[in-house]
């Protein structure tokens, strides 16, 4: 007898633990469901995005003697980005520029994630553009027209403080460039840096002009380069590259700074996380380097999770999941009444 009540009891509690995971699978669907309804419907505040507003708010700005601005590059993890968002609210800054890759990959799951985390965590009182990166868009399911009704246009300019800001979308295939290059001809075309102190192109890929950092190839980089000259700029921007180098082509100033929370790899040189903070004066330029470790947050990879797997996982498959919860129910409601059975039957 004794035998068959400590059997018994061992089914018991092992229907109990997984009485236990069932109910804990179905609080964390309930808290799939209140994340996205409170979180994933967020959209980024009004100082946010690459659309005119909040260029023309940059230009209705009195003049300055001087003025710094944020770059940051393939921020993805958040928990990282965190500690460099506090360390810029430290700055005076005009604006940020993320390089691109702010994301893990092009989905609207994705992005709602980032856009909660943005406006919950780190939101500046001040504009933010968004350069396009490969990870930021899939030609299925969040193509570059989807990028840019939730982000502005991905391809434009701006003058600011009697200086000339030039966002580019360079990308590798399946995309083309040929925009971003008719883009910049238009502005040699132009005369446009003549009118201007200082000129600053960003893009996500940086040109392949030197072996101190990882280039991938792209369609038109060669012409890319010609015209940087042609446009004389002074500075040109960009990440990709999950690390920092800095390279003097001629008259141009290539920064590749692409530390802002994305893996690095190890062991080679300029891979830390950081952001740049650039400060303009009538003297020239100053580049200030932000360094912070890694920090991996718990919370915000379940969140992360949640939003941009689970959710899109429950309503793409809708029915699957509605079959699978009653399956559950069904189990748990029978391994209850076994157990209880048993147990009563045994011990009473």
């Amino acid at each position: 007898m004794l035998r068959y009540k400590k059997i018994i009891l061992s089914l018991f509690f092992t229907r109990k633990i997984i009485l236990l995971l069932l109910a804990s699978f179905f609080c964390f669907e309930f808290y799939v469901l209140l994340v996205h309804h409170f979180e994933g419907k967020r959209d980024l505040n009004y100082l946010s995005g690459n659309f005119q507003q909040n260029r023309e708010k940059l230009c209705q700005e009195k003049q300055k003697d001087e003025f710094s601005f944020a770059i940051v590059g393939d921020t993805k993890g958040t928990g990282t980005f965190e500690k460099i968002a506090k360390e810029l609210r430290n700055e005076p800054l005009s604006f940020i520029v993320f390089l691109g890759d702010f994301v893990h990959k092009g989905t609207e799951g994705e992005h709602n994630y980032f856009k909660a985390e943005y406006i919950s965590e780190f939101s500046f009182p001040f504009p933010s553009f968004f350069v396009v990166g490969n990870h930021d868009v899939d030609s299925k399911y969040f193509p570059i027209s989807r990028f840019e009704e939730v982000y502005g246009p991905s391809i434009f300019s701006f003058k600011y403080q009697e200086c000339l800001f030039v966002v580019l979308r360079i990308l590798n295939n399946p995309y083309p460039n040929k925009e971003s290059l008719r883009f910049l001809e238009k502005l040699i075309s132009e005369k446009t840096s003549s009118r201007y102190r200082k000129t600053f192109v960003f893009m996500h890929i940086p040109p392949p002009i030197s072996s101190d950092f990882s280039a991938r190839p792209f369609e038109g980089s060669s012409e890319l380069v010609s015209f940087i000259e042609k446009l004389n700029a002074n500075y040109v921007i960009a990440g990709d590259y999950h690390g920092y180098a800095r390279i003097t082509r001629k008259d141009t100033v290539y920064l590749v700074t692409g530390g802002g929370g994305a893996h690095l790899e190890e062991k080679k040189f300029g891979h830390f996380h950081h952001a740049l903070v650039l400060k303009v004066t009538k003297d020239g330029v100053s580049e200030k380097i932000l360094v912070v470790n890694r920090d991996e947050d718990l919370q915000d990879r379940i969140e992360r999770f949640a939003l941009a797997s689970m959710y899109p996982w429950l309503t793409n498959n809708l029915f699957a999941a509605s079959l699978v919860n009653i399956i559950l129910v069904t189990i748990s409601i029978a391994s209850l009444k076994h157990s209880y059975h048993r147990f009563k039957r045994i011990f009473v």
